[in-house]
């Protein structure tokens, strides 16, 4: 029982804590993209924001493989740790450089567009990143004295060995995933931003699910590995024969409303395709067909795989 109280303590964190990444990966794009819009002008205002907004992910990513995947070894954790306060702190510098400006756009509400739980910038972002700065002295505390309570403590809420992935492995996804949590993140805040779309033209709905579960599904799969789990080898195979259908399925639609309304991206698409209507190039769209097509074959060739050992075994 005080093992399943942790387990579901660490679980809620995470999910918590994943929510937070999309936002800040939605956040990290949405200033990037206000960026390449602004024609790459006023870069010592607009990169601290950019890149501030990318270390809670960069942190999310590490704290996943730590708790989950591997208990990394003392040395990286220090080496990690020592990277996010200075990368924490060098951010903080250039946000009090602009502090007057960026408050003075807040009070305007120039950064309403960004979503956040709590504040919005800059006071998220300062809040967040002394949180960061002192949650990695108490990692490198806990690292150094790992016979401590609180360093034990620590040792017990993980869940290492829960997805079995290799570091050379780990590393692809992380790529992968900071790409998910930005559509992730485009999809939430759109439904609750601009839902009104779907009223003017049902498609709209589509591309929200289109959106937000074709690549958090395909990336879910990767990671969870449903064929190399402790389940019914039947479990297994509608694990993987689900992925490929909902790819297929999301694909064909997705072909049906091209051939039948072409510029219904272009009419409702802007809420979450930004960098696209900025150069005017369908990047983002590009970006998720490569993820479905990447996607449907990984699950085939592992459902494949998985056949032919099955009926080897047999």
């Amino acid at each position: 029982m005080k093992t399943n109280l942790k387990n579901r303590l660490t679980n809620a964190f995470t999910c918590i804590a994943l929510l937070f990444a999309c936002f800040f990966m939605y956040d990290f794009y949405k200033c990037l993209s206000g960026f390449i819009a602004n024609g790459f002008r006023e870069p010592s205002i607009m990169l601290p924001m950019v890149f501030s907004y990318l270390l809670p992910v960069i942190c999310f990513l590490f704290y996943f493989y730590d708790f989950y995947v591997k208990d990394t070894k003392k040395a990286a954790k220090i080496i990690y740790s020592v990277f996010v306060i200075i990368y924490a702190a060098i951010c903080l510098a250039f946000v009090f450089k602009n502090i007057e400006l960026y408050v003075s756009n807040n009070s305007f509400g120039v950064y309403d567009a960004l979503p956040s739980i709590f504040m919005h910038f800059p006071y998220d972002i300062i809040i967040i990143h002394f949180a960061l700065i002192a949650l990695q002295i108490f990692n490198i505390v806990t690292a150094i004295l790992p016979e401590s309570q609180t360093a034990k403590f620590k040792k017990n809420l993980k869940m290492t060995g829960k997805f079995q992935l290799c570091f050379l492995e780990y590393i692809p996804l992380c790529i992968l995933a900071i790409v998910v949590f930005v559509f992730s993140g485009a999809s939430i805040y759109a439904t609750f931003s601009a839902f009104d779309n779907a009223f003017f033209d049902f498609r709209y709905i589509f591309l929200l699910l289109w959106v937000f579960i074709l690549p958090m599904m395909n990336l879910g799969f990767l990671v969870f590995m449903p064929e190399k789990r402790d389940i019914s080898a039947k479990a297994k195979i509608i694990a993987l024969c689900s992925g490929i259908a909902v790819n297929i399925i999301f694909g064909v639609l997705f072909l049906i409303f091209e051939r039948t309304y072409p510029d219904f991206m272009v009419h409702i698409g802007k809420p979450l395709f930004l960098i696209a209507f900025s150069v005017s190039l369908p990047i983002e769209m590009g970006v998720i067909l490569g993820i479905m097509a990447l996607g449907a074959i990984l699950l085939c060739a592992k459902l494949i795989s998985f056949l032919i050992k099955k009926s080897k075994d047999e």
